[in-house]
Order: structure tokens, then sequence, then C-alpha cells
């Protein structure tokens, strides 16, 4: 059975309470700060809803960090702010930082780490051979997989939401550890003080999937917009992530086109197909709660735009929203 939420087609009751749930999977639980992943098919909206959910949560009043994977990443844009590879507040959010995880100079500082760990041990011709290691195509993979655990695991924030790449790459990311093993095996340096290092590696993945299986620490989020293969794909994402045993908190749905539209007879055929996608979608995300999001007329840019957007995901009013009510009223 599907579960839109919100929707205008519920009773103000049964909205009241649907709206509380998404809402409460990106808010901190009492074990500890909350992880929100943010994925879905290029082009359907995950930067936007991933912006969206970050300015949200600072609003509530949450330390947030928000986080790009992407490397087509344009979450500078969606906000106006500046966002690069360095933790950085967000100009105009209170309790918000962001950070852009670049791959090329995450691999570049992570290379150098290791050869100098490495130089205090090993002579020239061990030093070469591991610089032969190091070219492999493994060790930027490695690389950004260790700056995304440096965020993930950081307990700086009550609430990291993650704006992933597609889901392809995404899945990729989260299997990574099969590689960084790999890696390890292949490693030509095998002192008592390296072996210690790798095994607080491997502990440290350990922790990192400990927490991304646990609902109560991270929500999953699926972005679709209404059409057969982003749904599709989005499926098989879903399929994946719960062999991984990595549950979906609920999938947002975007670009559904409005009830104003409907007096032109092409975008009535388009709602009917939509609304067709919406009523079968159960079947792929089952149990899963669907939030559906209307197609904005323009690009979403901007804190005013991520905060209507967010008003419609979450419904609920912000802490900023409320103060502006009062100075209003007071005015």
């Amino acid at each position: 059975m599907i579960t839109l939420l919100p929707s205008s087609s519920l009773p103000p009751s049964e909205a009241a309470v649907a709206d509380r749930q998404p809402a409460a999977r990106i808010r901190p639980s009492g074990a500890g700060p909350r992880r929100v992943f943010v994925t879905g098919k290029g082009g359907v909206g995950k930067t936007t809803v991933a912006c969206a959910t970050a300015v949200w949560a600072a609003d509530q009043g949450l330390r947030t960090l928000l986080v790009t994977t992407d490397p087509a990443a344009h979450i500078g844009n969606v906000l106006e702010a500046p966002v690069g590879d360095g933790v950085a507040p967000v100009e105009g959010v209170r309790n918000l930082w962001a950070v852009r995880i670049d791959a090329k100079v995450t691999t570049a500082a992570y290379i150098q780490a290791v050869l100098d760990e490495a130089s205090l041990r090993m002579g020239a011709e061990g030093i070469a051979r591991l610089r032969e290691e190091l070219a492999s195509p493994c060790t930027e993979e490695v690389a950004v997989f260790q700056r995304f655990l440096d965020l993930l695991l950081a307990d700086a924030y009550e609430v990291v939401v993650f704006d992933t790449a597609p889901t392809g790459h995404t899945l990729r990311l989260l299997e990574l550890p099969l590689s960084y093993e790999r890696q390890l095996q292949a490693k030509v340096w095998t002192s008592e003080e390296s072996r210690a290092v790798d095994a607080a590696q491997t502990e440290r993945m350990r922790c990192a999937f400990e927490v991304m299986r646990d609902g109560t620490r991270t929500s999953f989020v699926l972005v679709v917009y209404p059409e057969r293969t982003p749904i599709a794909e989005a499926g098989r994402a879903w399929g994946e992530l719960d062999g991984l045993g990595i549950r979906t908190a609920f999938v947002v749905c975007n670009q559904i086109l409005p009830e104003e539209a409907l007096s032109n007879a092409f975008f009535r055929r388009r709602r009917s197909m939509q609304l067709e996608h919406l009523e079968s979608i159960g079947a792929t995300f089952p149990g899963v709660p669907v939030l559906p999001l209307g197609q904005r007329t323009g690009d979403v840019r901007g804190l005013d735009a991520l905060r209507d957007l967010a008003w419609e995901l979450y419904g609920e009013a912000s802490i900023q929203d409320r103060s502006n009510e009062r100075r209003k009223a007071g005015g």
C-alpha cells in the first residue's frame, strides 16, 4: 500500500500526523546525531532536496553539516553561497555548515600522508614500490572514502546531510571497504605498527557501517520523479541497500504537476501518467513512505525557495519562520 506524505488529499487530522513522520527521520534521536543520505538518479532533484533538508534542520536550531560527494555537485548554486573542500559556515543560515569532497584534493592529501608515514620506516626502494601501488585507481576511492568516514563519524554536528553522487556511484562508495581490504592485502610493508593501523582502519569502517545500518541514527532518502526509469533505478538501489542491511527511510517523488496545469491537454496527459506511477510506486518500495513534491515553476535557488520546499516536505515551521512571524506581529 502506498503512503503519500504529506498530501492535500489527506484529511487535516491525518495530514498533521503524517507530516511529523519524515521530520522525525531528520532530527537526531536519543541514539546520537542523525545522518541523512539523499540519493537518486541524476537530474531528479536530489541536491535540491538535500539542501532543503539541511536548511530545514539548521532552522530548527540543530547544528547541521551539508556534505556533497557528487563530482558534479552544484550545492553552491542551489544555496547561492560558495562551498569548497573545507568545512565552512553557510552565509544566511545560522547553524549550517557545508563542504564538498573534492576527489583530487582529497587523494593528493591521502597519498602524501601515506608516503610521509612510510618514509619513517622504509628506504628509497620501498617508497618507490609504494608510489606504484598508490597509482592504483583504488587509491582515489579509498582516499574519498576515508574523508567520507571522517565526516560520517564526526560528532560535532547534530545532523549531517549527505548530497550523494547518482545512485550507482553512491552504492559503489558504500561498497568501498572491499576495495580497501584488497589494498591492505597488497601493501608492501607489514610491520607490527602498520598492521595495528590497518586493524584500526578496519574497525573504523565497521563502526561506520554499524551507524549506517542503524535506522535511529541514519536515514536514507531516495529521490525520484514519477516516470518509469528513475523509479526502476531507485527500486534497484532500494534492493541493494536492503541487501547491505540499510533501510530506506522515505522516498521523495519530485516534479509532480499541479492541478492548475490540467487546462492544457499535454499536461493533462503528463499528469495522468504521473498519477499512474504514483499508484503503482508502492509495489516498488513496499512499506516505505512516499512524499510527493510539486513541480516548481522555476529553478529552486536561494534560501527562501529552499525553505518553501522544506515546508512542503516536512510540514513544520522553522524556528526562523516562527521568529519572523513574532516580529511581524510585534511590528
